[in-house]
């Protein structure tokens, strides 16, 4: 099955599923992360609902959602804004004394509750749920790390997942620095932090692995119960 879904309106959505997991594989067509969905055309909005999705994470500031774009072209679905990137934790990302990996580990244990909330989205969705912030790759791929650390994917398929973004990053960055949101802020991004190595995946990894043990444990000290986590597994796994 297609990994990447071609759409219009973004450059870096696709899907989740295929990866081997504890108990079976990611379901396909049930998971999907992607960068911001504000320009989907009507012909990507019906193949958005085609895929059956039902909920939709937007991983943005309430300053993004402000900014960039208009009204969500997918409204008329749950929306769960769960603001990863916020007022406590923004200034981390621009700390370049840290490694990029450093910098997302921090913040996956500084989001409040939105990185529990995106999870408990997620495991709860009726049909098919896609997260998604600007690019596609920070903040997404936190949560992607996350959810797939939940859910037993090998190390090596969370990393490579992560770097498929880095064949998207042109594009990523030509809608970025063309929104009000960003076309005079993205400048000021980090280097390191316009890129999708493997190595800065694996880092992350290895860093909450020391400190917490597995993602399954740093997701109950956000505030996940082991209830949403089996959920989450009822979900997303097929034998």
């Amino acid at each position: 099955m297609e990994r990447e879904i071609v759409l219009e309106g973004c450059v870096n959505f696709r899907d989740l599923g295929g990866y081997a997991a504890d108990g079976g594989l990611v379901r396909w067509r049930r998971l999907f992360r992607s960068d911001a969905l504000h320009e989907l055309t009507e012909s990507d909005v019906r193949t958005v609902l085609d895929l059956g999705v039902t909920t939709v994470i937007d991983l943005r500031s309430g300053f993004e959602r402000a900014h960039d774009g208009g009204p969500h072209p997918l409204a008329a679905l749950e929306l769960v804004h769960a603001p990863i990137i916020n007022e406590d934790n923004g200034h981390v990302m621009a700390d370049t004394s840290l490694s990029l990996a450093r910098r997302y580990a921090l913040i996956m244990e500084s989001t409040g509750t939105a990185l529990a909330d995106a999870v408990t989205a997620i495991a709860r969705a009726p049909g098919a749920a896609v997260f998604h912030c600007a690019a596609g790759k920070d903040r997404t791929g936190m949560v992607s790390a996350a959810v797939l650390g939940a859910l037993g994917v090998a190390d090596e398929d969370v990393v490579a997942d992560y770097a498929l973004t880095g064949r998207n990053m042109a594009g990523i960055q030509a809608r970025l620095e063309r929104h009000a949101a960003y076309d005079k802020t993205y400048a000021y991004v980090p280097r390191d932090a316009r890129t999708a190595e493997t190595a800065t995946m694996a880092e992350l990894i290895a860093d909450l692995r020391a400190r917490h043990g597995d993602m399954p444990s740093l997701l109950r000290t956000l505030g996940v119960p082991d209830t949403t986590l089996t959920q989450l597994r009822a979900t997303l796994i097929t034998p």
